[in-house]
Protein backbone atom coordinates (compact mmCIF):
# COMPACT_ATOMS: atom_id res chain seq x y z
CA UNK A 1 0.00 0.00 0.00
CA UNK A 2 1.17 3.52 -0.73
CA UNK A 3 -0.77 5.24 2.11
CA UNK A 4 -0.77 8.39 -0.09
CA UNK A 5 2.85 9.19 0.69
CA UNK A 6 6.21 9.00 -1.04
CA UNK A 7 9.75 8.34 0.14
CA UNK A 8 11.83 11.52 0.44
CA UNK A 9 15.33 12.55 1.48
CA UNK A 10 15.81 13.37 5.18
CA UNK A 11 16.24 17.12 4.59
CA UNK A 12 13.29 17.68 2.26
CA UNK A 13 10.50 19.80 3.77
CA UNK A 14 12.77 20.67 6.71
CA UNK A 15 10.86 23.88 7.43
CA UNK A 16 7.67 21.90 8.06
CA UNK A 17 9.63 19.58 10.35
CA UNK A 18 11.04 22.49 12.36
CA UNK A 19 7.84 24.52 12.52
CA UNK A 20 5.43 21.84 13.77
CA UNK A 21 5.13 19.80 16.93
CA UNK A 22 6.00 16.19 16.21
CA UNK A 23 4.48 12.94 17.39
CA UNK A 24 7.23 10.62 18.62
CA UNK A 25 6.31 6.93 18.62
CA UNK A 26 8.27 4.52 20.80
CA UNK A 27 7.61 0.87 21.61
CA UNK A 28 8.00 -1.42 24.60
CA UNK A 29 9.64 -4.86 24.44
CA UNK A 30 6.23 -6.45 23.83
CA UNK A 31 5.76 -4.24 20.75
CA UNK A 32 3.10 -2.02 22.28
CA UNK A 33 3.55 1.49 20.85
CA UNK A 34 3.22 4.79 22.68
CA UNK A 35 3.03 8.31 21.29
CA UNK A 36 4.09 11.62 22.82
CA UNK A 37 4.07 15.22 21.62
CA UNK A 38 7.60 16.36 20.77
CA UNK A 39 8.62 20.00 20.39
CA UNK A 40 12.33 19.71 21.19
CA UNK A 41 13.66 18.05 18.05
CA UNK A 42 16.18 18.75 15.31
CA UNK A 43 17.50 17.12 12.18
CA UNK A 44 21.28 17.30 12.09
CA UNK A 45 24.43 15.43 11.14
CA UNK A 46 26.00 13.09 13.69
CA UNK A 47 29.27 11.60 12.46
CA UNK A 48 28.19 12.33 8.85
CA UNK A 49 24.85 10.54 9.29
CA UNK A 50 21.49 12.35 9.19
CA UNK A 51 19.80 11.98 12.57
CA UNK A 52 16.86 13.28 14.49
CA UNK A 53 17.82 14.44 17.94
CA UNK A 54 14.86 14.16 20.29
CA UNK A 55 14.99 15.66 23.76
CA UNK A 56 12.87 13.72 26.29
CA UNK A 57 12.31 14.39 29.99
CA UNK A 58 13.53 11.62 32.32
CA UNK A 59 10.14 11.46 34.04
CA UNK A 60 8.25 10.60 30.83
CA UNK A 61 7.03 7.11 30.00
CA UNK A 62 8.61 7.62 26.57
CA UNK A 63 12.05 7.89 28.23
CA UNK A 64 11.51 4.45 29.77
CA UNK A 65 10.48 2.98 26.40
CA UNK A 66 13.43 4.55 24.56
CA UNK A 67 15.90 3.17 27.11
CA UNK A 68 14.31 -0.20 27.93
CA UNK A 69 12.11 -1.00 24.91
CA UNK A 70 12.75 -1.26 21.18
CA UNK A 71 15.89 0.69 20.17
CA UNK A 72 13.99 2.65 17.52
CA UNK A 73 11.48 5.48 17.23
CA UNK A 74 9.52 7.33 14.60
CA UNK A 75 8.85 11.04 14.39
CA UNK A 76 5.68 12.08 12.62
CA UNK A 77 4.66 15.63 11.73
CA UNK A 78 0.88 15.86 11.89
CA UNK A 79 -1.34 17.70 9.46
CA UNK A 80 -3.25 20.74 10.71
CA UNK A 81 -6.40 18.64 11.12
CA UNK A 82 -4.69 16.53 13.81
CA UNK A 83 -4.63 19.20 16.54
CA UNK A 84 -6.65 17.05 18.96
CA UNK A 85 -4.21 14.14 18.57
CA UNK A 86 -1.27 16.39 19.43
CA UNK A 87 -3.16 17.66 22.49
CA UNK A 88 -3.90 14.11 23.70
CA UNK A 89 -0.33 12.90 23.01
CA UNK A 90 1.02 15.79 25.07
CA UNK A 91 -1.52 15.75 27.89
CA UNK A 92 -1.83 12.10 28.91
CA UNK A 93 0.67 9.46 29.99
CA UNK A 94 1.04 6.22 28.07
CA UNK A 95 1.59 4.46 31.40
CA UNK A 96 -2.17 4.34 31.89
CA UNK A 97 -3.75 5.59 28.63
CA UNK A 98 -3.80 4.13 25.13
CA UNK A 99 -3.21 7.46 23.44
CA UNK A 100 -3.59 5.97 19.95
CA UNK A 101 -7.12 4.87 20.80
CA UNK A 102 -7.95 8.05 22.72
CA UNK A 103 -6.78 10.27 19.83
CA UNK A 104 -8.14 8.07 17.04
CA UNK A 105 -4.68 7.61 15.54
CA UNK A 106 -4.07 4.90 12.96
CA UNK A 107 -0.63 3.41 12.43
CA UNK A 108 1.28 2.30 9.36
CA UNK A 109 3.74 -0.58 9.86
CA UNK A 110 7.35 0.55 9.75
CA UNK A 111 9.16 -0.16 6.51
CA UNK A 112 12.62 -0.31 8.17
CA UNK A 113 11.68 -0.34 11.86
CA UNK A 114 9.43 -2.32 14.17
CA UNK A 115 7.98 0.97 15.38
CA UNK A 116 5.06 2.21 13.25
CA UNK A 117 4.50 5.63 11.74
CA UNK A 118 1.21 7.51 12.02
CA UNK A 119 -1.29 7.68 9.19
CA UNK A 120 -2.39 11.14 7.96
CA UNK A 121 0.85 12.85 9.01
CA UNK A 122 2.51 15.13 6.45
CA UNK A 123 6.01 13.82 7.29
CA UNK A 124 7.24 10.60 8.91
CA UNK A 125 10.77 9.45 9.79
CA UNK A 126 11.82 5.96 10.86
CA UNK A 127 14.89 6.05 13.11
CA UNK A 128 17.27 3.69 14.88
CA UNK A 129 18.81 5.00 18.09
CA UNK A 130 22.58 5.23 17.62
CA UNK A 131 23.58 7.42 20.55
CA UNK A 132 22.18 8.99 23.72
CA UNK A 133 23.49 11.70 26.02
CA UNK A 134 22.51 14.00 28.84
CA UNK A 135 21.42 17.46 27.82
CA UNK A 136 22.45 20.70 29.49
CA UNK A 137 19.04 20.65 31.14
CA UNK A 138 19.27 18.21 34.03
CA UNK A 139 15.70 17.02 33.42
CA UNK A 140 16.15 15.91 29.80
CA UNK A 141 18.03 13.34 27.75
CA UNK A 142 19.01 13.41 24.06
CA UNK A 143 18.23 10.47 21.79
CA UNK A 144 19.93 10.48 18.39
CA UNK A 145 18.04 8.42 15.84
CA UNK A 146 19.68 7.62 12.51
CA UNK A 147 17.09 8.37 9.83
CA UNK A 148 16.59 5.10 8.00
CA UNK A 149 13.78 6.30 5.73
CA UNK A 150 11.51 9.35 5.49
CA UNK A 151 8.11 9.94 3.90
CA UNK A 152 6.04 12.94 2.85
CA UNK A 153 2.31 12.82 2.28
CA UNK A 154 0.80 13.70 -1.07
CA UNK A 155 -0.80 16.63 0.80
CA UNK A 156 2.57 18.38 1.35
CA UNK A 157 4.23 17.32 -1.92
CA UNK A 158 1.54 18.87 -4.15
Amino acid sequence: MSYNRKEIGPYEFIESFKRNTGLLVSMDKNRKPNVMALDWKTIQEFEDVPVIRAQVDYSRYTYKLLTEGVNEFTVNIPSDKMYNAVYIAGSYSGRNTDKFKEAGLETIPGKRTKVPTIKDCILSYECQIIYTSKSDLKSHHFFYGRILIAFASDEIIK
